[in-house]
């Protein structure tokens, strides 16, 4: 081979070469008409991103449904409350203190009834209404039976008769008190006062005090006269 072809061959050679050289340089370079495209770690953390804001979401529906059942419950206990001053129907009101006791709900009866002289008072459970009140008072010979929760006061039921029997008026305080009625009752009957009532016979003036002995589901009535104390256990 003479000089001039080996020249040529090296000139060749050495071109190709560079052009490789070229070539591998290119293919590490970023091409800058593609846009950036994100890692494989910012797409985690974009996960990451969306799964907080998921949760987010999810603690609002999970605060929502905490505050719901906040207000359940607060309602639940008003309602508890409510359902709290409700007393039971099997209630011994020899120790039971009614929310509405006798003497205001004999008030509140008279200012319904427009005032009057009282002639009758029972308190008893009705398993419609509850613990409530039945007082009779008669003004102007109109007798007004009035019906009222013993529990709130509210009057259930007020009737109106022109009757006149004639019988004496009645007075929870004197000349005898209920408290005492009933613990002269409890002398002669152990058990649970169910209800007792306070009403004119024949002249005489009576308490009856309904006694459940323990261990029975049938009261015992005890009348007591509030003029001689007189105890007598209805048969």
């Amino acid at each position: 081979m003479t000089i001039t072809s080996r020249r040529f061959v090296r000139s060749a050679a050495g071109a190709a070469f560079v052009l490789a050289l070229a070539v591998g340089c290119g293919s590490d370079t970023e091409d800058p008409a593609q846009p950036d495209q994100p890692s494989q770690e910012q797409d985690a953390g974009e996960g990451s991103g969306a799964s907080d804001g998921g949760g987010s979401s999810d603690g609002g529906a999970a605060d929502g449904g905490a505050a719901t059942s906040d207000d359940g419950a607060a309602a639940s206990d008003g309602g508890g409350s409510a359902a709290g001053s409700e007393l039971p129907a099997d209630a011994d009101l020899a120790s039971t203190e009614l929310p509405i006791p006798a003497e205001d709900a004999v008030q509140r009866a008279l200012d319904a009834a427009g005032g009057g002289d009282v002639h009758s008072i029972t308190i008893d459970h009705d398993r419609r209404n509850g613990w409530e009140w039945e007082i009779e008072i008669r003004n102007d010979a109109q007798e007004h039976a009035i019906e009222l929760s013993a529990i709130s006061g509210e009057i259930i039921e007020h009737e109106r008769d022109q009757d006149d029997d004639g019988e004496p008026a009645v007075d929870i305080a004197d000349p005898m008190p209920y408290a005492e009625a009933i613990e002269l009752a409890l002398g002669a009957q152990d058990g649970r006062v169910s209800g007792w009532s306070l009403e004119s016979d024949d002249d005489r003036i009576h308490y009856t005090v309904d006694i459940i002995p323990d261990g029975s589901n049938d009261d015992v009535e005890v009348e007591v006269d509030v003029e001689t104390q007189d105890v007598r256990i209805d048969d």
